[in-house]
């Protein structure tokens, strides 16, 4: 299994709430670039899952965006645990439902930090720290604790 996680880009402070926060004019360029420059096999993926929040949202488009220009389209799904504040054990349990064998999920912080921990060590701890627009390349036989490793890491 391959899991692309991305944390979102760079999102204004202007919005009602969090989950209303839109990316900033800069981070939809630092998305758009690293989604270009970085060397991540996306033909490798077939489903496309982002947070509902709205900077994930945006993000998951332009990756979206990006593999139609490359005849690799994905449709955008959503779901609802990959929040900042969401449950290791709710994300692990959804991606092990999955039959895809190659998946991106766009999220937030902590909540991508700690899966990298979680799926690499069994610490949500001992994650990478990621900016916006990040991405983490973990491989593996399952999405669960320590049965995956962390291949590449992309911060722009």
């Amino acid at each position: 299994m391959k899991l692309l996680l991305v944390r979102h880009g760079e999102a204004s402070f202007n919005a009602s709430t969090d989950a209303q926060r839109p990316l900033t004019q800069q981070g939809i360029r630092v998305v758009e670039q690293q989604i270009a420059n970085a060397a991540i096999p996306w033909a490798d993926f077939s489903a496309l899952w982002a947070s509902p929040y709205l900077r994930a949202q945006q993000t998951a488009q332009l990756i979206q965006s990006r593999l139609e220009e490359q005849a690799l389209p994905l449709a955008l799904q959503t779901h609802k645990a990959i929040t900042p504040h969401g449950e290791l054990t709710q994300v692990q349990d959804f991606l092990l439902a999955q039959p895809q064998a190659g998946i991106i999920l766009v999220t937030h912080q902590p909540l991508v930090s700690g899966l990298i921990g979680h799926f690499c060590h069994a610490d949500p701890y001992l994650g990478e720290p990621m900016m916006p627009a990040s991405m983490a390349l973990l491989e593996g036989e399952l999405a669960a604790a320590t049965c995956m490793a962390l291949t590449q890491l992309e911060h722009p």
